[in-house]
């Protein structure tokens, strides 16, 4: 059966073949349409982003299965390989400005010469239709649990930077680490404490664990013990003897060895606090890129994992009554007041030690001294 298209402009790049991905998405780029479509452009400046249709025209012979970073192989249906047995290619692309028939846009990882075959406006609701309010009301989690069942680990990578506020090694490694655990144990977590995460440390690491596990300081099902080690166990409260395990193996080696300018600027920026504004640029840009190289890497490359690992499991978080600062007059935790002269106080009134998480780990902190 035959099939028409209809070529209705072209793209406008820089890069005049493939190139890196990344960079390509980085760069501004032109889809000069047609004069024949040009009103077909009526308000599309309305829209913040565009989904490019395109051609294409330099691709290499069809393939069915291809190794991708790392040799991470998969179905040229299951990746976005460009040798297709139809090679069409769809990218969503920020709209920055019309110009009659031009459109400036970013984001788009076609090369000069590209054959655009239709262009849309992006609409979450359409493109993204499990984002709406109330799928997310009735599962607050099920677009990580399908990340999780999916390993679609670059998007739930992206998600634990919204709360991280930057893309790192160490956050993609707890990523990873969740993701694994979690398939390993079949899991998906209702935040009501039925799966527990016992964390090694609190480094960055630990973010890209609780969004991915969905245990958290917060629904107290995050376990935070002070061991210094990057690891994590995962474990349900059912079966306390089935944990799995992950622990980052070689530390500091995985960067140093793999990604020597991470390492180097991580060092002048971070470890010694010096460096210039370009350096503490350059190093966000490097780590993130690290990151998202990591991301594809198989995990038993970079930790080593143990299952049925055996946890000695705190009881479920008790409720606790309330009581009232004689001094200050507010409420707090009965259990966390101490008495002094004769009366209750909370420990900032009272000037009594208390246990404090940090950068440091945890630490015993007596304001008298």
């Amino acid at each position: 059966m035959d099939y028409d298209s209809t070529h209705v402009g072209t793209v406008h790049s820089d890069f005049e073949e493939p190139s890196d991905p990344d960079a390509m998405r980085d760069a501004e780029s032109t889809i000069v349409v047609d004069t024949e479509y040009e009103e077909a452009l009526y308000r599309i400046e309305d829209n913040d982003h565009l989904k490019i249709v395109f051609y294409i025209h330099q691709a290499d012979e069809p393939t069915l299965r291809g190794p991708r970073r790392y040799g991470v192989e998969r179905g040229t249906f299951a990746c976005r390989s460009p040798n297709r047995p139809s090679p069409i290619g769809t990218t969503t692309v920020e709209l920055i400005e019309r110009d009659g028939q031009e459109l400036r846009v970013q984001g788009l990882d076609a090369i000069d010469g590209t054959p655009v075959l239709d262009i849309k406006p992006y609409a979450p609701n359409l493109d993204r239709p499990e984002e709406t309010d109330e799928d997310r009301r009735d599962a607050p989690r099920e677009r990580i649990e399908r990340g999780v069942r999916n390993r679609e680990r670059e998007e739930l990578l992206l998600r634990a930077g919204e709360i991280h506020g930057h893309f790192c090694p160490y956050l993609a490694l707890g990523v990873m680490s969740g993701v694994h655990a979690m398939r390993e144990l079949g899991a998906t977590n209702e935040g009501m404490e039925d799966y527990l995460a016992v964390l090694e440390t609190n480094s960055c690491f630990a973010d890209g664990v609780q969004v991915v596990t969905g245990c958290t300081f917060g629904n107290n099902a995050l376990i935070y013990r002070d061991y210094g080690k990057t690891a994590v166990t995962l474990v349900s409260r059912d079966e306390p003897d089935d944990g799995v395990r992950v622990h980052v193996k070689e530390r500091e080696e995985i960067v140093e060895r793999d990604y020597p300018e991470a390492s180097e600027l991580f060092d002048r920026v971070i470890a010694e606090g010096e460096g210039t504004a370009a350096d503490r640029e350059r190093l966000s840009e490097v780590w993130a890129e690290v990151a998202f190289n990591l991301i594809d890497r198989p995990i038993h490359d970079l930790c080593d994992v143990e299952t049925a690992v055996s946890v000695d499991l705190p009881d479920r978080a008790p409720i606790f009554e309330d009581a009232t600062c004689g001094v200050c007059g507010e409420s707090v935790m009965a259990p966390k007041t101490v008495e002094c002269d004769g009366e209750t106080r909370c420990r900032d009134c009272a000037d009594a030690s208390y246990l404090q998480l940090d950068g440091r780990g945890l630490a015993r902190i007596d304001p008298r001294k």
